[in-house]
């Protein structure tokens, strides 16, 4: 397990004077990247070997977001590798309490292994997962239900603003960066529409580049599988093809 200890900057609050849900994405890809970045197998490793992992999901329970000045531990630590799939756990919770006895957000998580040079995904290398099998022996999985495969919506949605990718929304790997996708969903949303306690599922499908432009698209009263009320926000391409799902419930 990998973990990193943090303090709720007002940079990342919102009007409540709590973590934003973006900015809280952003505290859990950190944490992911700060691991890897711990075994040798960061940024420069993935520009020298043009291997990345890429996200393909996530699910993240959010019982409580942290106020402005609280010191939080962030974790997260690999739960398996199965053909070209990985997933990944995460918890933050407040410093101090390490029995996790009030654990404000868990999340599970789903990944591929891209090789930028042959740009596809492929198995594994043994190189690049070994690293990763003690925290998979050592730490059990989180008890959280599986990611579903896939989010449906029916309809064509209430279309919001489109949206041209800047520069300011890339990652190194010069794509939109994964937070930035639940960023742009969320803001289309009516203030106070998404209220705690929820669930965040989150699906990428393709990646958008500078200068393409996003179309959301607003999904309300849809049913999550549990039975829940939910709203989803698609986020595609001019044919209608999705970049990312956002489902809140």
């Amino acid at each position: 397990m990998y973990s990193f200890t943090s303090r709720v900057r007002y940079s990342e609050i919102g009007q409540d004077g709590r973590l934003t849900i973006p900015a809280l994405v952003d505290y859990l890809q950190d944490c992911t990247t700060f691991g890897s970045e711990e075994l040798g197998l960061g940024p420069a490793h993935t520009a020298k070997t043009g291997l990345a992992w890429l996200l393909s999901a996530w699910e993240i329970e959010i019982s409580e977001l942290p106020r402005f000045g609280e010191k939080i531990c962030v974790s997260t630590w690999a739960t398996g590798f199965a053909g070209l799939r990985a997933s990944r756990n995460f918890t933050v919770r407040r410093e101090g309490d390490e029995a996790g006895a009030a654990t404000l957000v868990r999340a599970d998580s789903s990944w591929f292994m891209f090789d930028a040079n042959k740009g596809r995904p492929v198995r594994t290398p043994k190189e690049e997962s070994t690293p990763y099998l003690e925290d998979a022996r050592d730490d059990a999985p989180l008890d959280l239900p599986p990611i579903p495969r896939m989010v449906r919506v029916e309809g064509e949605g209430v279309a919001a603003c489109p949206i041209t990718v800047t520069g300011a929304h890339l990652d190194t790997n010069h794509h939109v960066n994964n937070a930035q996708y639940v960023s742009l969903a969320l803001g289309v949303l009516d203030e106070g529409e998404v209220r705690l306690p929820c669930t965040l599922d989150v699906h990428y499908s393709q990646a958008a580049k500078l200068g393409d432009v996003i179309y959301p698209h607003i999904h309300r009263d849809e049913q999550a599988e549990d039975g829940r009320a939910a709203t989803v926000v698609t986020l595609d391409d001019e044919a209608g093809k999705h970049y990312a799902l956002v489902r809140i419930r």
